[in-house]
């Protein structure tokens, strides 16, 4: 068991740990969840790369040793959605969408930290400013579809159905501000977790590039000083 953890840790201090992540969201994002329909097998294939999602941030944790805060955050949505696979009640899946949030506010987190940390310019943080933007985009699909189970009244006008995958469709326009029109927020929290979402899309990508070319920057004039 510590030869595994050790690898674990060791495999997230490297580059390809971003590469593994970023493949895993993309997947996730643009064919698990838009594709899948609701039997079993579909359902078993969402719960696998669910898990893969859920595990990547694992080895960071691990290194901090917080290994309580890891089998919270990973194995209990993993037995929630194993549940939710064969449940029908309306409460597994609200508490599901809250628990992975928090999982992904404490991934989205701890990437942020390794995309500023001091150094050199690489594409590790390119791809890190990359899955916190998706992140966000999956977080506020989570938080839709939960205020969708929760509230009697419609939240939304235009759904095609109740599945995640709607709600996936409806945070990334909104997260890109494309504003299709097709899916309207009715509700007051649901217009207000919408304007959030879009000027969050507006302003993440303007303040990460900047950030991005500061780092740049400063750590080129250095290496000209330095030479």
């Amino acid at each position: 068991m510590n030869r595994l953890y050790s690898a674990l840790k060791n495999f997230w201090t490297r580059d390809k740990s971003f590469n593994f992540l970023l493949i895993v969201l993309l997947c996730y994002l643009f064919i698990v969840i838009p594709f899948l329909t609701e039997n079993i097998l579909s359902k078993i294939i969402f719960l696998f790369v669910y898990y893969l999602l859920l595990t990547s941030s694992l080895p960071f944790l691990l290194k901090q040793n917080r290994k309580l805060m890891a089998s919270v955050l990973v194995f209990l949505p993993f037995m929630l959605l194993f549940i939710e696979i064969f449940s029908q009640a309306s409460w597994v899946p609200v508490i599901t969408d809250f628990i992975v949030c928090a999982y992904c506010i404490v991934l989205g987190y701890i990437i942020l930290l390794r995309t500023f940390q001091k150094g050199p310019m690489n594409t590790a943080r390119v791809q890190g400013g990359i899955i916190v933007y998706l992140l966000v985009g999956l977080i506020f699909c989570l938080l839709y579809h939960s205020l969708n189970l929760m509230v009697t009244t419609r939240s939304f006008n235009g759904l095609a159905g109740i599945h995640r995958k709607e709600f996936l469709y409806f945070s990334l326009c909104t997260l890109t501000t494309a504003g299709y029109g097709d899916i309207v927020p009715l509700s007051p929290v649901a217009r207000s977790l919408s304007n959030l979402e879009s000027l969050i899309g507006m302003l993440y990508p303007a303040v990460l590039l900047a950030r991005l070319l500061s780092m740049e920057f400063f750590y080129k004039n250095r290496e000209d000083f330095d030479s």
